[in-house]
């Protein structure tokens, strides 16, 4: 039976509405630049985001082969591609996390969320503690740590805030999980002057080993260890300027460290790939975020060798069926 063009997308339209992604739909398309095939978004998802993301990779000197995906890069990228980045935008979504860590641990461990927003106009920053984190819920990096709210520079603040609420992270940057999130602003609780992040790279649903990073106050330096999950030091090396490892400094052992693990390795049973970001401090773990993208894929790229060793214990044939585009 042949159904007309017109019938076809009033009934396209109408599955739209049904499963709740007509406002994702609809935003995706209105932002969609003109040399991109708005049409091959309808046809065949999957193909559009193979095509955006070895568009990204060739301007950066990167191929990507999928008769040959042998290193962490190629089957990361894979994942991208092929993993529904709906789903995962439910988890990567900063404020619908903490529903997730609800679900999966019994309780929620993110950080406590302050205040919500839609827009910057809705900031209040008198209702507002002395200290707060200010963060975007839709992508990386897009943070504004204030220690002291005598200091802070609001109006500078805001054009910030606004610039990056603006910015389409999963479009530009091709990490197509953030595609789906409703872009708003939130305050967070500040948790420490000496924040150190321990993100945990699990493979599937395995804590394989620790990243570490410390940033030097003052300085312009980034400290990056890896670790085993016994807390010794391993060769890893992160393959990104700026990031160096000082000899003559180490990251004492987290008190909770067991308890990181435990959650790490409960948040990303899903998952082929996963990075668990979390924080001790004062004796209690905070979720921060969970990355399916690190350094939109680029981490560990430099050197091969190690790059193909950590490709081997990724096994794609373990995607849930679920989370294959449909």
């Amino acid at each position: 039976m042949k159904i007309n063009k017109y019938k076809f997308f009033i009934i396209y339209f109408l599955i739209l509405i049904e499963s709740n992604k007509i406002f994702y739909y609809s935003n995706i398309l209105n932002e969609i630049k003109k040399n991109i095939d708005r049409e091959l978004f309808l046809k065949n998802i999957t193909q559009f985001y193979m095509k955006l993301r070895i568009q990204f990779l060739s301007k950066r000197n990167i191929t990507y082969n999928e008769n040959n995906l042998v290193t962490f890069q190629d089957k990361l990228n894979y994942l991208i591609i092929h993993e529904s980045p709906e789903y995962k935008s439910l988890l990567v979504d900063k404020i619908k996390l903490h529903a997730y860590s609800k679900k999966v641990l019994g309780k929620d461990i993110c950080v406590p969320i302050l205040k919500i927003y839609d827009n910057i106009n809705k900031i209040n920053f008198e209702d507002l503690p002395n200290q707060f984190v200010l963060k975007l819920n839709h992508g990386s990096g897009m943070n504004i740590i204030c220690n002291n709210k005598s200091k802070l520079n609001i109006s500078e603040t805001l054009k910030i805030l606004e610039k990056w609420k603006n910015f389409n992270y999963g479009l530009n940057r091709t990490e197509f999980q953030y595609l789906y999130v409703k872009r708003k602003i939130f305050a967070e609780k500040y948790l420490s002057d000496n924040l150190i992040n321990y993100k945990i790279f699990c493979i599937n649903g395995h804590p394989k080993f620790i990243r570490v990073r410390k940033i030097k106050k003052n300085e312009n330096i980034k400290i990056t260890y890896h670790y085993n999950l016994n807390w010794e030091l391993n060769n890893l090396e992160s393959g990104l300027k700026g990031y160096i490892r000082d000899p003559n400094e180490t990251i004492p052992k987290p008190k909770n460290l067991d308890l990181m693990i435990k959650y790490a390795k409960l948040l990303s049973q899903e998952f082929v790939f996963v990075r668990v970001d979390l924080y001790d401090v004062n004796n209690t773990v905070y979720l921060g975020e969970l990355t399916f993208s690190p350094r939109n894929n680029q981490i560990y790229r430099e050197n091969k060798e190690q790059s193909i060793n950590m490709g081997k214990l990724v096994d794609l044939t373990k995607i849930k069926s679920y989370l294959f585009n449909k």
